[in-house]
Parts: C-alpha cells; structure tokens; sequence
C-alpha cells in the first residue's frame, strides 16, 4: 500500500475505529457483501441455478462493492456454503464448481404459496365431501334393493327425491352416477 495513503487522515481514522471494535466492523462489512449479494440473486438469477462464481463476478463488477477480504468469509466457497446452512440459497458442490439457487422468501412470494395450498385442500375437502355423498348414494340404493326384493317397494314420491338427489349431486360434481 502506497506510504501516503497509510498517512492519510481518512486512513487513519478508520484503523482507529477498527481498532476500537474490530468485530463490529468485520460484522457490518459481512453484512452489507451478503446483502448485497442476495439482492443481486433476487433481481438477476431469482429462478436459476447458477454458477457461484458467475453472480460473485457480477457483483465485483460494481465499482462500489464490499470486498470479500474485509468479511468474515475468506473465500468464495466459504460464503456459499454460509448461504446454505442459513437456508437462504439452495447450495450444491459439483464437479463444475459450487452452483447455488436463490430461496425466495419473499412475503409476496409466501402468501400467494399459502393461498395456493388452502386452495388445494379446499380442493380436496370438497372432492372428499363428493365422495361420501355419492357413496351414501351406493348405500342407500343397495339397501332399497335388499329391503324389498329390488322392485316395487318404493313409493312415486321417494322414487322423485332419490332422482331429484342423483340429478343434484350429478350437477354438483359433472359424474353422472348410475345404477
């Protein structure tokens, strides 16, 4: 490093600082490279599994980027692997290198998930709820044909409400049950 700059005010103020909490400093530089990286994922790569170094030269493209000798993490393979275990990427080691996949978490992103899944059980709910009721249908046909011999037994009216109930329940589900 150039003697001048090691002189300078500015430099030297910032060494005080460091000095004066070390850690504190390291931690909010890991902080702002991690943010700052993440965001890049988000607006670039938010879908893609990609290639750990490609978003890494990406970022240092940035003429203003945090450098990663003033973090926590002293290489690349270091802080991919930190992005894993803290759930915020997908991070997979092959052959071609660490490949890593944004996790989007998103509030937006969680609730249409959420709204998504009551949907599918609402779904399912009322497929259930169908099927019991046609199977109560089975049941009571079947009984109707045990009780009186299968012909006959029925009265106009209880034959009506057993078809307007089939008519009914086949308009509610488009199955046409039948027997």
């Amino acid at each position: 490093m150039d003697s001048s700059v090691c002189m300078s005010e500015s430099h030297q103020r910032q060494m005080q600082v460091f000095g004066q909490n070390p850690t504190r400093v390291v931690d909010g530089y890991s902080e702002e490279f991690e943010q700052t990286f993440l965001d890049l994922m988000r607006r670039s790569h938010r879908f893609s599994r990609i290639a750990a170094t490609v978003v890494y030269n990406e970022y240092i493209n940035d003429r203003h980027h945090v450098h990663m000798n003033s973090t926590e993490w002293a290489t690349l393979t270091e802080f991919i692997k930190h992005l894993g275990k803290t759930g915020k990427c997908k991070v997979e080691e092959t052959p071609k290198g660490w490949f890593i996949t944004y996790i989007d978490r998103d509030s937006e992103t969680l609730f249409k998930e959420r709204l998504k899944n009551k949907r599918v059980k609402s779904d399912l709910a009322e497929e259930e709820k169908q099927e019991r009721e046609i199977q109560k249908q089975i049941e009571r046909a079947a009984e109707k044909l045990n009780a009186g011999g299968g012909e006959g037994e029925t009265s106009g009216k209880e034959v009506d409400d057993e078809k307007k109930k089939d008519e009914d329940l086949r308009l509610k589900s488009g199955v046409k049950v039948g027997f």
